[in-house]
């Protein structure tokens, strides 16, 4: 069975070409007029396109029109005008504003004393379970 198909197969693929060969074209090709004869060429580049042929001809390539007249110049330049060199003027310096520390820290360093056993009245400094040093803040503040 298997020889069969291969050959049946064989067969059919051999003449695919044969078949394809015989049918007619799809579409009409355009069969050209024997009394013209092109001999012309165009060739284009950065000049213009050049014709060549029984006339030859040239057209030049676009240039970007100048609408200057011919004795116009470019943008006149001035050195700026010296400036004066500025004034400085000094005013009254602001007020320096000293913070006092309050008279009373007998609270805060009371209340800091029994809140924490290992504070410091002279540094207002605790130390942490963890070894650190902080700052005491008591309401007192």
């Amino acid at each position: 069975m298997s020889t069969r198909r291969t050959i049946v197969f064989g067969l059919a693929i051999g003449l695919l070409p044969l078949a394809a060969s015989a049918a007619p074209p799809l579409a009409p090709l355009q069969v050209r007029n024997p009394a013209i004869i092109n001999v012309q060429s165009t060739y284009c580049d950065y000049r213009g396109c050049f014709g060549f042929g029984p006339q030859q001809w040239h057209r030049p390539a676009y240039i970007q029109p100048n609408y200057r007249p011919p004795e116009a110049r470019g943008p006149t330049y001035y050195q700026p005008r010296a400036q004066a060199q500025p004034r400085l003027t000094y005013g009254d310096p602001p007020p320096v504003q000293r913070i006092r520390p309050t008279a009373d820290r007998s609270k805060h360093v009371e209340w800091c004393r029994n809140q924490y056993r290992t504070y410091n009245p002279k540094t207002d400094r605790f130390v942490t379970y963890q070894g650190w040093y902080k700052t005491c803040n008591s309401p007192f503040d």
